[in-house]
């Protein structure tokens, strides 16, 4: 049987290392699935109770997993959709944007009547961009949804930017990249750190004019194969994760986009057959899965000196 073993390990990691300065991870409890379905993707969502839930890509279809009682964990909803093996999920407001890599757009979820019932809104297929599917999404604090490896109508695998803010559960097109194929990416500030995968560079994106998205930054990650990218809380620093054996978490000071420099790079335990998945901040630690060796914390306070 499957298990979500990361459910305690990263949602409660995230108030329990600044809350007690302490790096043990406990497994609290898991959450059983059947044999033939196979998990991928996880994100955090809180209602307006405060109730903290996962939102789980399954390859045939969404879970949702409330966490109000820690120790015993129950699916309060399960959706049955198109065969994929990845899917990427991220919340705005009361709504949840699920993409895919098989085909039908961008499902949206309206979560606003948890734990009772979830709502399937919608599937987005856009309109300039007609998104079929679509690999990532991440969402930045201005509601600006970054689709990612998005096979769309203008071009195979570019980033297409949706505003979910102003009708939420109704994106607005607003432009799209597709000067590199993006597997991953954060934005903050109208930048975006991409993970240009098979380029094996971080790029450093200006989008303020989503129109018209510029290239203002590049730097070749250590093995060249950028699979993600996540910047520090004063995004002086952006960390990079290598999805191969032997990879690396890096650090790049990235104050100056036109001469990016590696600062450090490290790998998990010192052991060379290592394959990094992502890297995530929080506060001055780098938290990363591994397809080897489960979950990883770094001390990042000296990017320089990554312990």
């Amino acid at each position: 049987m499957r298990k979500i073993y990361l459910l305690g390990a990263f949602l409660f990691l995230m108030t329990g290392i600044s809350a007690q300065g302490n790096l043990r991870i406990d497994s609290i409890s898991n959450f059983t699935y059947p044999n033939n379905v196979r998990l991928n993707d996880i994100w955090g969502y809180v209602d307006s109770a405060g109730t903290e839930y996962a939102l789980v890509g399954k390859s045939n279809g969404l879970s949702i997993v409330s966490l109000a009682d820690s120790a015993n964990l129950v699916e309060v909803f399960s959706e049955q959709a198109v065969y994929t093996i990845w899917r990427d999920i991220k919340t705005w407001g009361h709504f949840a944007y699920v993409t895919n890599e098989s085909s039908g757009g961008i499902a949206i979820y309206d979560l606003s009547t948890l734990p009772d019932s979830v709502k399937s809104v919608s599937h987005y297929t856009g309109n300039n961009y007609a998104i079929e599917s679509a690999h990532n999404i991440y969402i930045d604090e201005n509601g600006v949804a970054y689709i990612f490896g998005s096979n769309h109508s203008l071009g195979s695998f570019g980033t297409v930017m949706l505003d979910v803010a102003t009708t939420p559960g109704q994106p607005i097109e607003l432009g799209y990249f597709d000067s590199l194929y993006l597997h991953d990416g954060y934005a903050r500030r109208d930048t975006l750190y991409g993970s240009a995968v098979y380029a094996g560079e971080l790029l450093v994106i200006d989008v303020k004019n989503k129109a018209n998205p510029r290239i203002v930054g590049t730097k070749s990650t250590p093995s060249n194969f950028t699979h993600n990218s996540w910047p520090s809380d004063d995004t002086k620093t952006v960390f990079t994760t290598d999805e191969v054996v032997g990879g690396y978490v890096a650090s790049y000071d990235v104050s100056n986009t036109g001469n990016i420099v590696q600062l450090d790079r490290l790998r998990s335990r010192n052991d060379a057959n290592v394959i990094p998945h992502n890297t995530h901040v929080l506060n001055d630690f780098l938290i990363t899965s591994y397809y080897t060796l489960g979950v990883s914390i770094m001390d990042a306070n000296k990017p320089d000196n990554i312990i």
